[in-house]
């Protein structure tokens, strides 16, 4: 690790929550990176930035209280949006379904568009033969690009992923124009719950090589 580089992650205390920096270690970045911070916190001046992190702040005065599907509810609603997108992994159907459902009950206008929108397979990419599953034959291929499109489209205010892959998610969030939330990531091993694997890191049957590395102490 080079001297100051930025890895809260290894900050004992995080007295930051609390406005103390008097205890932050060398990387600390509200000290080592004072450029990108103020210019950061001058963008929160502009009036749009500035009302949605208001909202969010809003939302913690019932922290702890609400599950994830009620606070995107509310964050929505503080925002004032009207119209929201769903854009879902075909593998979650019955969830998706369900969150529709809570949101129109909540007064919501929804669209919602599945990862197979299209019909894309793995051909339209160009995606070598030896790279597919079974070689020689169609691979079916997510299309989170045309899933933002059909959300913009339709004019949703705020778009909600909800168990997009690895990857189609990070294509979604590029590619929409409309601001974007997560309910659930997608994770076919464990129930969809990825930090499982780090709670049960300690496990002997554990992949995950979760020990300090050697170069990060000191």
């Amino acid at each position: 690790m080079s001297e100051l580089s930025v890895q809260c992650s290894y900050c004992a205390r995080k007295r930051c929550y609390q406005g103390d920096l008097s205890q932050a270690p060398d990387f600390c970045p509200s000290l080592t990176r004072i450029s990108q911070l103020g210019q950061a916190r001058e963008r929160l001046s502009d009036p749009e930035n500035q009302r949605m992190a208001q909202d969010v702040a809003r939302t913690w005065k019932d922290y702890g209280k609400l599950t994830r599907v009620e606070e995107i509810v509310l964050y929505a609603k503080l925002r004032g949006f009207k119209k929201v997108g769903v854009a879902f992994c075909v593998g979650l159907p019955q969830e998706a379904e369900l969150f529709t459902n809570v949101l129109i009950n909540e007064g919501f206008e929804v669209v919602s568009v599945s990862c197979m929108c299209g019909a894309l397979s793995s051909d339209d990419v160009a995606l070598p033969e030896e790279d597919k599953i079974v070689s020689g034959r169609r691979q079916a291929m997510c299309n989170p690009i045309g899933q933002a499109a059909v959300l913009d489209g339709e004019g949703c205010e705020l778009n909600i992923l909800l168990g997009l892959c690895v990857g189609d998610d990070t294509l979604f969030i590029k590619h929409s124009k409309a601001p974007v939330t997560v309910l659930a990531v997608k994770d076919r091993v464990l129930a969809h719950n990825p930090l499982g694997a780090l709670y049960t890191s300690r496990s002997i049957y554990t992949r995950l090589k979760t020990r300090k590395p050697k170069s990060q102490e000191g």
